[in-house]
């Protein structure tokens, strides 16, 4: 016996299209991380860190992101963060690397977004630069304070009245041990 044609066509399409179905085993496809789906959340992470005082693992974390992603706007901008992360006084860090990393953030990117703040930032590191050396070679002053004098001059007048009470004391103890006539 034949099959109708009708059937042999419905079960070449459904054998045909069971094909097209997808499997239960297939994994969906994972984007891989790029720079600018990443520096959120490295930006944010080293902002809290410095906040916190966190100083090396902030600028840790900057400068893996930068050699993962060379060239690219976001690294362009590394820089710059490590260079105010730097210039934080609570920073144990130097001022003078804080200055330089600004000069590298304005020498290669041309079109960064900070460049207005880095340079502002890095004239503001110069003179506190020069105010520190400034500072360093004043000579070493005493200061006279107004209480400070005062306090002294309450002290030499109580040693004075001292020196009287101890000089009629003596007096006093002379006259007390002369044998009496």
């Amino acid at each position: 016996m034949r099959a109708p044609r009708s059937v042999s066509l419905a079960l070449v399409v459904l054998l045909a299209g069971s094909g097209c179905l997808p499997t239960r085993n297939s994994t969906p496809a994972v984007a891989a991380p790029t720079a600018e789906s990443e520096w959120p959340n490295v930006h944010t992470r080293a902002m809290n860190d410095a906040s916190e005082s966190r100083i090396s693992a902030a600028d840790r974390a900057l400068a893996d992101f930068a050699q993962r992603y060379p060239g690219s706007p976001e690294a362009a901008e590394v820089p710059y963060w490590r260079a105010l992360i730097k210039l934080d006084p609570n920073n144990a860090t130097s001022l003078r690397e804080s200055i330089t990393s600004f000069e590298s953030y304005l020498a290669n990117a041309p079109a960064g977004t900070h460049r207005m703040e880095a340079g502002a930032f890095r004239r503001l590191g110069l003179a506190l630069e020069q105010r520190n050396a400034a500072i360093a070679a004043m000579p070493a002053v005493s200061v006279v304070r107004p209480e400070d004098k005062a306090r002294e001059e309450e002290l030499q007048r109580l040693r004075d009245e001292l020196s009287q009470a101890n000089a009629e004391l003596a007096r006093i103890k002379r006259r007390l041990t002369r044998p009496r006539p």
